[in-house]
């Protein structure tokens, strides 16, 4: 299985009506993650499911990406890449879909970085799953896209980083 996992794109300073962080992308943000679909799309990525955060920015930029692809891919809203989400109940729910060749991950920092790092980390330890706790080696801009080749769900998701793209070096995929 490949994760490609994607951050959102820019969202507004201002908090949500609500008083929440449950922003929208603003135009730059979603200019720009139509840039990256488009990227993708000239990769020639294949990608069979999108699980987003549920948060608008996540879900706005799971959409375009589908959109690129003309709806075709299933999206399913996933509490747990919320920022406050657990991220051993993630690793459960996604290694359900191991059927699928390749999943694309839409979520939140520190949340994302902390999980590329802990997927492709060498320490066989238990792992430290504080999410305040920043010791990352890895981190992922906004619209900013990894790709991790799964080589294990049993008993540690674990897996081999491939590439991490910058927003910067997608939107110059031609």
């Amino acid at each position: 299985m490949e994760l490609f996992i994607l951050r959102h794109g820019e969202t507004s300073k201002r908090l949500s009506r609500s008083g929440g962080l449950d922003r929208p992308l603003t135009y730059t943000g979603t200019a720009d993650i139509k840039n990256i679909a488009n990227s993708i799309k000239k990769l020639r990525i294949k990608i069979d499911l999108i699980v987003t955060s549920p948060i608008s920015s996540c879900k706005e930029t799971g959409e375009i990406i589908n959109d690129m692809f003309e709806k075709r891919i299933p999206i399913i809203f996933c509490n747990d890449l919320k920022p406050e989400g657990e991220i051993l109940d993630f690793y459960n729910k996604i290694s359900k879909y191991e059927d699928r060749s390749s999943i694309l991950i839409v979520g939140h920092e520190p949340y994302l970085s902390s999980m590329i790092n802990d997927i492709i980390s060498n320490n066989d330890t238990d792992r430290n799953y504080n999410k305040n706790h920043n010791n990352n080696n890895i981190i992922l801009k906004k619209a900013g896209l990894s790709r991790i080749k799964i080589t294990s769900t049993v008993p540690k998701f674990k897996g081999e980083l491939r590439w991490l793209l910058t927003p910067r070096i997608l939107k110059q995929i031609k």
